[in-house]
Order: structure tokens, then sequence, then C-alpha cells
């Protein structure tokens, strides 16, 4: 287990602490660096990624799938923690926030790639668009269903680059017309930088977090995603037969922290964007141990029998 921290989870913080030491050195301001990676980098990361897989196999199938029951699974569960805890309408909506997206980009496909090489990057790939398909769309829907009127969540979702992007990469695989050599090249650059800068974001992100208010239900929010999010996630594998390297990628998507692109959609809808970051922070940091442990499991390295 220790072998594994050390090879794939410790250097994913590295990369983050590099983040979090500039911000507290330097103090840029981290909104142009998200425009950068949501606007430019993941979208052309996601395109070239998705370029390479041949959907006329049963596995990208299968993933979609997984990703969609995944997201829809852990909603429930945090529409039942909320009304049994009685949240209003916006911590609740911030609570499935935090349950239905797990951070698939910047820490996700780093330790997919470390831990599983080009193959898991690609199916990881394929998980990371999927969920951008439905996730910024479903994301704004739930972060905006206590303020913001639908029209304006719409036009929100279409403004997101993401979107396109899995579109053209769409058409251009299944209609097999060739990408100018030109465009795949300029499209290959940014794609390279995309996980490094995300990593650096996160760290970032974090070193602007002071103190975590709310602890237990933050403690509760945590928990929902890192455990209960696994735990659904392998049952998931198991009922739809995913096997192999897939099998191991989606247990550690659904394994992966509170995503980060949450923190944008919350404050933008006021859907209590202090507790989300929070939630982000707490579970990124507890993940250190949930994550590397399932790992040790997908592995053989230690067994729960």
């Amino acid at each position: 287990m220790l072998t594994l921290f050390v090879n794939v989870v410790l250097p994913v913080f590295l990369v983050a602490g590099l983040g979090f030491i500039v911000e507290k050195r330097l103090h840029p301001p981290i909104a142009p660096f998200n425009q950068v990676v949501l606007y430019v980098l993941m979208p052309a990361f996601v395109f070239t990624s998705l370029l390479a897989i041949d959907f006329r196999s049963e596995e990208p199938i299968k993933i979609t799938l997984f990703a969609f029951l995944l997201a829809i699974a852990m909603l429930a569960v945090a529409f039942v923690i909320a009304r049994a805890a009685r949240l209003d309408r916006p911590t609740s909506s911030a609570l499935m926030l935090t349950a239905a997206f797990p951070n698939l980009g910047n820490y996700g496909l780093s330790v997919v790639l470390l831990a599983y090489g080009h193959e898991g990057v690609t199916i990881g790939a394929v998980l990371l668009a999927v969920q951008s398909l439905y996730g910024i769309t479903l994301a704004i829907f739930i972060a905006s269903s206590g303020h913001a009127s639908l029209l304006r969540s719409l036009r929100e979702v279409f403004r997101q680059p993401m979107i396109y992007a899995v579109a053209a990469a769409l058409f251009f695989n299944l209609t097999r017309v060739p990408v100018p050599g030109f465009v795949s090249s300029a499209l290959a650059l940014p794609s390279q930088a995309a996980i490094p800068l995300m990593l650096l974001v996160l760290g970032m992100t974090f070193a602007t977090t002071s103190r975590v208010e709310q602890p237990r239900l933050v403690s509760v929010a945590a928990v929902t995603r890192l455990v209960i999010g696994t735990l659904v996630g392998w049952g998931l594998t198991i009922a739809l037969g995913i096997d192999g390297v897939a099998r191991d990628v989606m247990i550690v998507g659904a394994a992966m922290p509170t995503a980060v692109f949450t923190i944008l959609t919350a404050t933008q809808f006021d859907a209590r964007p202090r507790f989300v970051t929070d939630v982000v922070v707490v579970s990124t940091l507890a993940s250190i141990v949930s994550v590397t442990a399932v790992l040790a499991l997908l592995s053989g390295t230690v067994s729960l029998i």
C-alpha cells in the first residue's frame, strides 16, 4: 500500500502542492487559470482523447451507462440524506452537487495515468467526456434550482465549450472524417498541459480555504462521496459486467473526491459555495487515505477477507 501511495497518489499532491505554494507566495487570481482549463485545455484534451476510441465496441457503451447510473444513484443518496437532515433547498442542492460529481479531471486522470498508464487514461477520458456532457448541465440545474431561472441555466449550459468539444469529437470519430493534421497538432499541445495545470489550480484552491464551517455536515458529505460513491461504483461494475482495467478505472473514478468545478457552479448560482468548497477540500485531503486503500484493494495488495 505504501508503494502505491508513493508512486501514484503522492505525485498528484506534490504537483497540487506547488499550486498551493504559488498562491500563498504570489497570490495570483485563480479565475483566469480556471477559465483557461475550462475553455481551452480540457476541451482540447477530451477532443483528442475521444478521437482514438472505437465507439463501435461494447466498452464505451458500458462506461456511458456506468457514469449515468452512478450520478443518479448518488443524487438519490444525497436527496435522502438532505430530507432526513431537513436541509433547506440551497443546502440540499449543494449536498447533491458534492455527492454526484467526482473529480474525474485534474485528480482522477492523474491517478489513472500513474496507476494504469495510457490504457487507463483512454478509458478515463471517456468517463470524463460522459460526465462533461451530462455533468455541466445537471450541475447547473441542481445549483440553480433554488435561485436562478431555467432560461438562465440553459444559457450557461450552452456557453460551456466542453459540450461542443465532445460533439465534434464524436462527429469525426463516428463519421470517419479525418481531422486535418494541423488541427490535430495544434490541439495536442494544450491537451498535454491540461492535467498539470488542473492540478496546480487544485492546489491554489486549497490555499484559499482557511477553516471548515459546518464540520459535521461537511464530514457527512465527504463520507458520502468517498465511501458510498466507491461502493456504488464497485456494485455497478459488477452489475454491468465491466472487468479488467476498465473496471479498475471505473471504481477509482467513483472513489474520487468532489469535483472542483462544483465550486464554480455553486458560486455562480449561490448554492452554498462555502460549504461546497469545504467539501471539495476535506474530501480531497481524506482521499489521500481512501484512494490509496481502493488502489490497494484493486491491485490485490490488501484484501478485506
